[in-house]
């Protein structure tokens, strides 16, 4: 893991989360930047499409 996931779990953990919400976190973060990769291509798919 990186330094900056580090410091990012550490500021969570200072803050009152617990290891298991920081973990449920990082798993959300994780399944929403999938799903925005994925619209951001079928986005330009259609913007292509709409060219052509």
């Amino acid at each position: 893991m990186n330094e900056k996931w580090n410091k990012l779990i550490e500021g969570f953990e200072e803050n009152g989360y617990t290891p298991e919400e920081v973990q449920r976190i990082i798993m959300y973060y994780e399944m929403t930047k999938d799903i925005d990769e994925k619209l951001k291509k079928l986005y330009e798919e259609d913007k292509n499409e709409r060219s052509n």
